[in-house]
């Protein structure tokens, strides 16, 4: 049960990671920063397929491993521009990975709420991971325009009010309540529930106002020390949500 939600987990953060890295302009931040996150959700996918969770498509599995292994060879060799179909693709079969594995996950209340949550927390954790990073690269180019790391901070704010209304709205249906009962109680999942929600909702949604006011004030340094703080939430919060998920088939 465990080895299934570290399994989910490393799909999530693989394909938000990948498929966020997208919208990052090459130009602006060189070939470091996109071979540095290439090879993070390299390794996010390696370990996925280690973790062989239930429901894992080996075919796509390798097939992203394989992309994303190429996409990082090809920018540490050349561009990064030139090498973003290999990213797209290999962060589109880590998707397709995490759908079977997300409809996998046992579901008295549909299949929809699983996926959603699942994909929701990945693009969560790779904005909160990408942005850490992005403050970082302030330090090694003092010319980055601050609206990057203004509208990196914005998008972990979205996202981070999306992930709460998510679970919000999963546990207000009455046809979720079958698999929301065992995270209600203290002799089931109630103590990782719990800690789900005060480290992975309410602790990053408590910083997300302070992370965009310090990048909008043109302070990275506070920023970026912030969004440490933010990472190590989100990644905790994500963890457990993953095993609550394969555990119950309820989006947690």
């Amino acid at each position: 049960m465990a080895l299934g939600g570290l399994g989910l987990f490393l799909l999530e953060a693989a394909t938000g990671t990948a498929l966020l890295l997208l919208f990052f302009p090459t130009a602006t931040l060189g070939k470091g920063f996109f071979a540095l996150h290439g090879g993070l959700a390299l390794a996010f996918a390696l370990g996925a397929l280690r973790a062989m969770p239930p429901g894992y498509p080996r075919l796509a599995g390798a097939a992203s491993i394989g992309l994303l292994a190429l996409y990082v060879a090809w920018v540490l060799a050349g561009s990064a521009s030139r090498a973003r179909l290999l990213l797209a693709g290999g962060g589109l079969l880590c998707l397709r990975a995490l759908v079977s594995v997300a409809l996998a996950a046992p579901r008295p209340a549909g299949t929809g709420w699983t996926l959603a949550g699942s994909l929701l927390g990945g693009l969560f954790f790779g904005a909160a991971l990408l942005t850490m990073n992005l403050g970082h690269w302030y330090l090694v180019s003092r010319s980055l325009p601050f609206r990057l790391l203004t509208r990196g901070a914005a998008l972990f704010g979205v996202l981070a009010a999306a992930r709460t209304l998510l679970l919000i709205a999963a546990a207000a249906l009455p046809a979720n309540r079958p698999a929301l009962e065992p995270l209600l109680s203290a002799e089931q999942e109630g103590l990782f529930f719990l800690f789900r929600v005060l480290w992975g909702i309410a602790g990053p949604l408590a910083l997300a106002y302070f992370i965009w006011k310090t990048a909008e004030m043109r302070s990275n340094q506070a920023a970026t020390g912030l969004l440490y703080v933010a990472v190590v939430f989100v990644l905790i919060g994500e963890l457990l949500s993953s095993y609550l998920t394969v555990a119950t088939g309820f989006p947690a």
